[in-house]
């Protein structure tokens, strides 16, 4: 019996384009003003750490550190920014009408998923970020054993909603937890969802 649903934020309950914006572009161009080079050297630059960082480095994830780094406020970055978060309406209208409590199970940090809920983050009973939660990079298997471990809940209990086939599948799977890939289709989503709970 699921007795939570986890959702992913970006690219599942909220729009990825607010948080791609900064990491594509605001965080190159204060790159290439910090360090005086041209913005698609910063570019490249940039790309090719991430690149060496890999998908489960919590540099891949950590704005503090970058803000820090490159000496910017990012608050005043995010509020500026032209491209304004935007959540899933017909998602979250749908997940809203099940009965269950809702986590939040993201990569990204806190601030971030602050910004992306704004005051429906009220209606999750648990907000998880991997980065600031767990002090890890992506969604590991580890990050979901200890999310069931904190709910006192087993593996199976637990059905998580993401666009990512490995961290939001394989990795949940990993440990037993239930999972379905979102990919914009909703009608699918709520038949599989039904099949579960």
């Amino acid at each position: 019996m699921i007795k939570y649903i986890s959702l992913d934020l970006q690219g599942t309950l909220s729009d990825s384009k607010f948080s791609d914006n900064f990491w594509i572009e605001t965080i190159p161009q204060k790159y290439s003003e910090k360090f005086n080079i041209d913005l698609q050297e910063a570019k490249k630059i940039l790309k090719e750490k991430f690149k060496k960082y890999g998908i489960y480095n919590i540099l891949y994830y950590d704005d503090k550190y970058w803000s820090e780094y490159l000496e910017f406020d990012i608050k005043q970055e995010l509020d500026k920014s032209k491209i304004r978060p935007s959540i899933n309406k017909q998602l979250y209208e749908y997940l809203s009408k099940i009965n269950l409590p809702k986590i939040i199970v993201s990569t990204t940090t806190n601030l971030f998923i602050n910004y992306e809920l704004g005051e429906k983050v009220k209606d999750f009973e648990k907000i998880y970020s991997a980065c600031d939660y767990f002090g890890i990079g992506g969604k590991t298997k580890e990050v979901y054993e200890k999310i069931t471990e904190e709910l006192n809940v087993k593996p199976s209990e637990i059905l998580h909603i993401g666009d990512n086939y490995v961290m939001d599948v394989e990795n949940a799977e990993k440990v037993g937890v239930n999972s379905i890939l979102y990919n914009d289709d909703i009608k699918n989503l709520m038949y599989n969802i039904k099949k579960i709970i």
